[in-house]
């Protein structure tokens, strides 16, 4: 029981649940080999999500191989058994089945594609020891999603041309289901295409080259039809429920959404992909951010040279204010949620301003430490909701 402010009345705490997306670059590598830095950088990363204290963590870039992680979770240099990893069901059979190999036993399971050396950040979520049971964790076996949405591949169609490529997500989305009462709420898991451009952006004379350009567009173009999939199973959850509670949570490689490529050649931001139609309001998603100070409204850190060639173009000074410097600072992790976990009546509930980035833990814990050693490139983002 809590004293209610400014009153002798005695109110009862709300219970509230807190769910954290976090991309701990690189950890499938990093729990691989935990030497030297590593091993520092392991020990900080569990010192974060001690310090974060989250009920339900989405951990992004996690490993492959599920036993690493596990070992790592019930460890006590890891974080002691707190946490429980949810799974599909069957999945510890399968793993049964190639124990040598557990990536690989558990790929098509999982939609994840990719070799050792390539298809090794997935995306597993972390749940508090006590509440795993109490809600019946699991993961949503990703055949489901693609029976729902009709598509496992979808063509693409890059700028003026009719002919098309397939598609499909690298990393397929992960839909944790959880139960409260008779409640249940989906947290969808993303890792969507990265927009990373190995040819060089400018010539000797400083122009942006061609090839450069056709790269990043057809990255982009992969990268919202990922999202339009996203888009696309939400749409049909509600075909299927009045009121689903979903949240999306992860990193969406999008950089703010008014970056040069966005704002001159595909006038678009992803984000409004995966929003939806706000004349379906009722379908329409919010952003935890929404109400966040816009000043902190980043969760990344990175010097965007295209970005910052753009701004000195012809034209460039009608280009609108920005509350951050976003050729230094991308908002790229996210957490949104469906309309029926809003309004006063809504239960679970996000309440206004329940919604912020981890900047205060992310920055003490980072700032005692050598920069091979630093946690992540990526700032934890939270939301909380009342139960």
């Amino acid at each position: 029981m809590i004293e209610a402010v400014g009153t002798n009345k005695k109110e009862e705490a709300v219970p509230q649940l807190k769910i954290t997306s976090w991309n701990v670059e690189h950890f499938g590598r990093l729990l691989a080999n935990p030497a030297g830095a590593g091993k520092v950088r392991l020990n900080a990363i569990r010192g974060e999500i001690e310090a974060i204290n989250p009920d339900i963590l989405c951990m992004i870039e996690s490993p492959g191989s599920l036993p690493d992680l596990q070992t790592w979770v019930e460890s006590p240099a890891g974080l002691a058994g707190r946490y429980r990893i949810a799974t599909i069901p069957g999945t510890q059979d399968i793993l049964g089945q190639n124990p040598g190999n557990p990536r690989a036993a558990l790929q098509r399971l999982y939609c994840m594609q990719g070799t050792e050396s390539t298809g090794n950040q997935w995306i597993w979520f972390l749940v508090r020891d006590g509440l795993f049971q109490e809600s019946e964790a699991k993961v949503l076996n990703p055949s489901v999603w693609q029976n729902l949405t009709g598509q496992k591949r979808w063509p693409v169609h890059l700028w003026g041309q009719t002919g098309s490529k397939m598609h499909s997500h690298w990393r397929h989305p992960q839909t944790l289901l959880m139960k409260f009462g008779n409640v249940e709420i989906e947290v969808i898991g993303v890792h969507l295409k990265s927009k990373i451009n190995m040819k060089q952006p400018f010539n000797a004379e400083g122009i942006l080259k061609r090839e450069y350009v056709d790269a990043a567009l057809e990255a982009r173009i992969k990268l919202a039809t990922e999202a339009y999939d996203v888009r696309r199973y939400i749409e049909k959850r509600f075909e299927q429920h009045p009121n689903p509670r979903i949240l999306i949570c992860g990193d969406m490689n999008d950089g703010p959404g008014r970056g040069y490529f966005e704002r001159e050649y595909l006038f678009f931001d992803l984000v409004s992909n995966i929003q939806g139609d706000i004349f379906f309001a009722r379908r329409f998603l919010n952003h935890a951010l929404f109400d966040y100070d816009e000043t902190l409204r980043w969760s990344t850190q990175f010097n965007d040279q295209v970005e910052q060639w753009s701004k000195g173009q012809p034209g460039a000074e009608a280009l609108p204010s920005e509350a951050i410097d976003t050729t230094r600072f991308q908002l790229i992790d996210h957490i949104l949620f469906t309309q029926p976990l809003t309004g006063s009546r809504a239960k679970p509930r996000v309440k206004p301003h329940a919604g912020f980035m981890e900047h205060t833990t992310h920055q003490r814990i980072n700032a005692q430490l050598p920069s091979a050693s630093h946690t992540s490139d990526h700032t934890p983002i939270s939301v909380l909701l009342d139960l």
